[in-house]
């Protein structure tokens, strides 16, 4: 028997149907969205610009959020938030500081530059590349708009009580979205696509497309769906193999969507947008690390508007494989700098709190393993 859920409180449609039933003014519409976007308000009583009958109608009728906090994990970089969805699905989200120098400090407070937020868009992954735990999880479904957009509404209600003002008064916000938590965006695109309105709405979260990166293992029907609807944002490619054969391994999905194949589509993405692609690139001890694939790496970026991010590969109990060495990596990275490839070694925000790329669900895959 399905289960019936109060709409959001930022289901515009739904909102609209019942202040048109309720005879509510425009602006207590615009005093709704405010106290929730700009405000960064995501409980009842913080509401303090809408009247208390107003509340406890909309109360009768919405749930602010369509998750729930259950466990958060704090460290000095980053914050894990597990929620669960009012269907009883767990899915995660990482909250990232970027600090300009830990050295310098104004008002013994340090100066935070930028809050990214990594964010989930399914239940699990169907995936399954042989590095990420949430893969080990398996699909169990898509996550709705309503539930993409509430982690973000959730984690800038968070930073407001948590850090301090800016320097002009104004709270401090998520101002980056990554969609490289749980899922495939491109899998679950009209519910992708629909939050993405939300998050570049000027009155809404008022994000930057340059602010936003939908991160795939390279679902070309996505891809070309990006192009048609004209989705400008950044786009990042989960790539990790510089030959079929590589990818095949590390990457199942490589088997459906042929890398040959995917390079041309990412050029025809490039041709339209004219932005520069993000390619993800893990480094695993004897796997990935070898200097000959670097070579290859260079022969398929070469000419490409691309920035290549080499990522350590995060070690985990639930799977058997090991990082690169430092030294391995950096000597990778030259290869590929010698040739004009913009390369960057990315740091591993997010390990202390099992938040880092490919832990999501580790708890999860852990308990399971023990069991």
């Amino acid at each position: 028997m399905q289960t019936h859920h109060k709409p959001t409180l930022f289901n515009e449609g739904k909102l609209k149907e019942r202040a048109s039933e309720h005879k509510l003014q425009p602006f207590k519409l615009k005093q709704i969205f405010h106290e929730m976007y700009k405000n960064q308000n995501t409980d009842w009583d913080s509401m303090t610009t809408l009247s208390k009958d107003l509340k406890a109608q909309l109360q009768n009728d919405f749930d602010l959020l369509a998750i729930e906090l259950i466990e958060m994990v704090e460290a000095p970089d980053t914050t894990k938030f597990a929620f669960k969805t009012r269907d009883g699905n767990i899915i995660e989200a990482i909250l990232m500081y970027h600090w300009q120098n830990e050295k310098y400090v104004k008002n013994n407070q340090p100066k935070l530059n930028r809050i990214t937020l990594c964010i989930s868009s399914q239940v699990g992954c169907a995936m399954k590349c042989i590095f990420c735990v949430t893969g080990k999880l398996g699909f169990k479904k898509d996550l709705t708009r309503e539930e993409i957009i509430s982690q973000i509404l959730f984690a800038n209600s968070y930073i407001k009580k948590r850090f301090w003002k800016k320097e002009d008064g104004s709270n401090r916000s998520v101002r980056n979205v990554v969609f490289m938590g749980m899922g495939e965006p491109l899998l679950n695109y009209e519910n992708m696509r629909k939050s993405l309105e939300i998050m570049l709405q000027q009155d809404r979260l008022s994000l930057w497309r340059r602010h936003i990166t939908i991160s795939t293992c390279g679902i070309i029907p996505g891809i070309k769906k990006l192009i048609e609807d004209k989705v400008d944002v950044k786009l990042a490619i989960s790539l990790h193999a510089p030959n079929q054969e590589l990818r095949n391994q590390i990457m199942p999905i490589g088997k459906a969507f042929p890398l040959e194949e995917l390079m041309t589509t990412i050029d025809e993405y490039v041709k339209a947008t004219d932005n520069r692609i993000f390619y993800e690139y893990i480094m695993i001890k004897n796997m990935t690390d070898k200097p000959e694939l670097a070579h290859q790496l260079v022969k398929l970026l070469k000419g490409r508007l691309a920035h290549l991010n080499l990522i350590p590969y995060n070690e985990n109990p639930a799977i058997d494989l090991e990082e690169s060495e430092r030294k391995t990596i950096m000597k990778f990275k030259e290869i590929i700098e010698n040739w004009g490839i913009t390369v960057t070694v990315r740091d591993s925000m997010g390990r202390e709190a099992k938040g880092a790329c490919g832990q999501l669900g580790y708890e999860k895959v852990a308990q399971d393993k023990k069991e």
